[in-house]
């Protein structure tokens, strides 16, 4: 194959399995659900939830991820997740998508569990000054100015925004 799909779009593709109730977002020590924007930092939503485009058919799901340098990893468009080509690795395995960052440092490890959860079970990123840290059971921010909070068992529920840092 001369010229790979991926390596002329940039990134790889593939559709989340995703149901038609509003999803429930599980982030480190953090659950959201029935928010529009569940997540967003400075004014950037790292989630955003539409409602589906015909009765019947399933929410629509979109998100962005950096990793810990701060450069995209991985978008998420209406249900469609798309790993950038500048990934060190890209690993999917069953529901889960997992993105190095280089041979030893995951930088996210998301699972899709249908039909209406989203767990991002691992990650370290960096966005607008802010770094994230996450592991089952806790998200941790470090802000920009040197502050550290750590979440856990932290639920949002039907809200336009979930968590907003700015």
């Amino acid at each position: 194959m001369r010229d790979p799909f991926c390596k002329k779009s940039g990134y790889a593709s593939e559709l989340f399995d995703i149901g038609k109730s509003d999803p429930v977002i599980q982030f480190g020590g953090v659950t959201i659900f029935d928010c529009s924007i569940p997540i967003e930092v400075k004014g950037v939503p790292l989630f955003e939830i539409k409602k589906a485009e015909q009765v019947g058919g399933p929410f629509r799901l979109s998100g962005n991820f950096y990793n810990a340098r701060g450069n995209p990893s991985l978008a998420i468009v209406n249900n469609e997740w798309r790993a950038y080509g500048t990934n060190w690795d890209v690993e999917v395995i069953g529901s889960t998508i997992i993105i190095r960052d280089n041979p030893k440092h995951v930088s996210l490890r998301l699972v899709a569990q249908p039909p209406n959860n989203v767990v991002i079970e691992e990650l370290d990123m960096y966005l607008n000054g802010y770094r994230f840290i996450g592991s089952p059971s806790a998200l941790i921010f470090q802000t920009p100015g040197g502050g550290r909070i750590k979440a856990t068992g932290w639920i949002a529920h039907s809200c336009s925004v979930g968590l907003s840092l700015s």
